[in-house]
């Protein structure tokens, strides 16, 4: 029986939203092709109708845990008084660390892209990471444009820094310290610093 080009988009687009989510949850690595399509809700046999290889649907899954939290992002701090404390609170919470699967691709997948030789792969995570940094540099106070840059890159790296030491360690006191310690000092510093730029 054949299937509609609507169905096979649809299909596709499951597949890549459970991706999303799974790579995120267990790591790139972490989950085969057989078990992810169980997981879509489809047979394995339809993969390389869709995707060219498993590198392709990571690059997409990639791309679409990215648009996601872009998305999220964008709401909160649209509503926001203070984007940059809100943006910081998000990412560094409880919240994000209990739910890698609907978190930053980042914070959940970054090692596992470093360790992968796909230069598709990591031109995409090259270019979320350009992003981040950009809106971050929006966002941080600073007298010029490199003060700017240099505080939106040490607040990146700390923001995924904490998340991914915070899921890490079994002792929930001490997830729950790096959490609040790091979002603590970043509003803290940052709100300092507008006050003195």
């Amino acid at each position: 029986m054949k299937i509609s080009k609507e169905t096979v988009e649809q299909n596709r687009e499951r597949v890549i939203a459970t991706a999303a989510r799974l790579f995120r949850e267990r790591g790139i690595d972490g989950i085969g092709l057989v078990d992810l399509m169980k997981a879509a809700g489809l047979t394995p046999g339809g993969f390389y109708r869709q995707f060219k290889s498993k590198d392709d649907l990571i690059v997409q899954a990639v791309k679409r845990s990215y648009k996601d939290m872009s998305e999220d992002i964008a709401g909160r701090i649209a509503a926001s008084d203070d984007p940059l404390e809100t943006l910081v609170r998000h990412y560094v919470s409880d919240y994000h660390r209990d739910d890698p699967g609907q978190g930053c691709g980042l914070a959940a997948m970054a090692a596992d892209a470093a360790r992968h030789d796909d230069p598709e792969l990591r031109e995409c995570f090259g270019s979320i990471v350009s992003n981040y940094i950009g809106l971050l540099t929006k966002l941080v106070p600073g007298h010029s444009a490199k003060a700017k840059r240099s505080a939106a890159i040490a607040a990146l790296a700390e923001m995924i820094g904490s998340v991914v030491l915070s899921r890490v360690v079994p002792d929930p006191a001490l997830s729950g310290e790096i959490i609040d310690t790091v979002s603590n000092d970043l509003v803290k510093r940052h709100a300092k610093s507008s006050r003195t730029a």
